[in-house]
């Protein structure tokens, strides 16, 4: 295929690596409300893409104890956690070839704007991108609403534009609207069915020639 105008990317899986700031908000808040320690990492492959709520009935036998534990994670993971966020190996780098190459970078993202924007300024993403479409509060997760006020923004059509995701729902909705669709094998829970790219280095490797 022809080089890229643009590709946009799911900023919260595929670039991001949220897994040690989940599990720090986590930790941190269940000693806080049980006044007992744990080491929680296992629980993070099977829980973090899951409600909250599914992990914390597991912790917290009270109902109450759940509750004060949720809001307590929300706020450790907007302030603290924040500093335990990483990219994924490759992604800089990757990131820096694209823009020479002068293919444009857009990202979505499940979050409202205040807290993405937090996390691409901590991580030093945010310079790599031209547009980033977070999620209004209160608006469920909308990929093709998302990836549509990217294109919309960057004035280009679907069919010139990749979409990079490790959610086959995601995948299939962005590629409905004529985007060709990459696994990102790295984030991906299961095989998607997509073209898989197996990682960041792949992106500049497999659709810049």
């Amino acid at each position: 295929m022809a080089r890229p105008k643009a590709i946009v990317f799911d900023l919260d899986e595929v670039l991001i690596d949220a897994r040690p700031a989940w599990l720090y908000a986590l930790e941190e808040s269940v000693v806080s409300v049980s006044g007992r320690r744990e080491n929680l990492r296992p629980l993070v492959a099977e829980y973090r893409r899951r409600p909250l709520r599914d992990v914390l009935s597991m912790l917290l036998a009270q109902p109450a104890e759940r509750d004060r534990c949720e809001s307590l994670f929300a706020v450790m993971y907007g302030r603290s956690a924040m500093k335990k966020l990483l990219v994924h190996e490759g992604v800089g780098m990757s990131l820096d070839q694209l823009r020479s190459l002068r293919i444009e970078m857009a990202a979505i993202t499940r979050l409202h704007h205040g807290m993405a924007m937090r996390q691409i300024e901590s991580t030093g993403l945010d310079r790599f991108f031209s547009v980033l479409s977070p999620t209004p509060e209160g608006e469920p997760w909308d990929p093709p609403a998302r990836t549509k006020q990217c294109l919309s923004y960057l004035e280009y059509a679907p069919a010139q534009c990749l979409f990079v995701s490790g959610e086959i729902a995601d995948l299939a909705s962005v590629a409905a609207m004529g985007l060709t669709c990459y696994e990102a094998a790295w984030a991906a829970v299961e095989p998607t069915g997509y073209p898989a790219l197996a990682s960041m280095s792949a992106v500049t490797g497999a659709e810049t020639h």
